[in-house]
């Protein structure tokens, strides 16, 4: 553990730190993980800071994010309350899903191929909060024993986190910055394009659209569209 802390601390790039984290985690047979950052508790300002998800997952991590997963999400909710890790079992989380959409989403998760997993959190020092969901998936056994490593990968996400929190930049910390198509989708709606002249413009789908859109929202801590461009002016100005 002490190794890959060390290198942590060398690295210049955002890139070549989470290359150490996916390189550690697949060293160990876990080669589907996901790490989330809110600026604030996501129940209450929703401000999507970063997230990534190794190549493996990616696909189902932008569904998820896409589908608004995350305000259903109890597993996502009990860790956020929590300073302990959770572990989940898909299988069980669908049998005890109470409603229509929870179970579509346990068994969307199940067609994915997921089987378990463990989600640990972070509490950052200005209210941030931080997920990293390791996934284990069918034929896979990389969680297998979870509890004798946790201790190690806590203090390996802690480290990561200092060292991402440094890179990004201090300033970013309340002022969350879009992504190109993110800022374009806001511009051409500020410009009075329509949903579908969006898509077609930008050559993606309306719902991919309304995925940037909804994304930009939720990073610049507003409910809708129009007050997304207003906070984005008051920043650039």
């Amino acid at each position: 553990m002490q190794a890959i802390k060390t290198r942590m601390a060398e690295v210049k790039t955002i890139e070549e730190l989470n290359s150490l984290l996916k390189n550690y985690f697949a060293s160990i047979n876990i080669k589907s993980l996901a790490f989330t950052y809110y600026n604030q508790h996501t129940k209450t300002g929703s401000k999507l800071v970063y997230e990534w998800a190794t190549t493996s997952l990616e696909c189902w991590h932008n569904y998820y994010l896409q589908e608004g997963y995350a305000d259903i999400d109890r597993t996502l909710e009990s860790t956020e309350q929590s300073l302990l890790p959770v572990f989940w079992d898909v299988k069980e989380q669908l049998r005890l899903a109470k409603n229509k959409r929870g179970r579509r989403f346990k068994q969307e998760s199940i067609n994915f191929g997921l089987d378990k997993g463990l989600c640990i959190p972070l509490h950052g020092p200005k209210g941030e909060f931080v997920i990293l969901v390791l996934h284990q998936r069918v034929n896979e056994n990389g969680l297998q024993h979870w509890e004798k490593h946790i201790d190690s990968w806590f203090g390996i996400l802690h480290t990561y986190f200092h060292f991402l929190r440094l890179l990004l930049g201090a300033k970013i910390i309340g002022e969350i910055p879009l992504t190109k198509r993110e800022q374009e989708c806001l511009r051409l709606t500020a410009e009075g394009f329509r949903l579908e002249m969006i898509a077609k413009s930008l050559k993606i789908s309306k719902r991919t659209v309304n995925f940037h859109l909804q994304n930009a929202n939720k990073k610049l801590g507003v409910a809708n569209k129009y007050l997304a461009i207003m906070a984005l002016w008051s920043n650039s100005n």
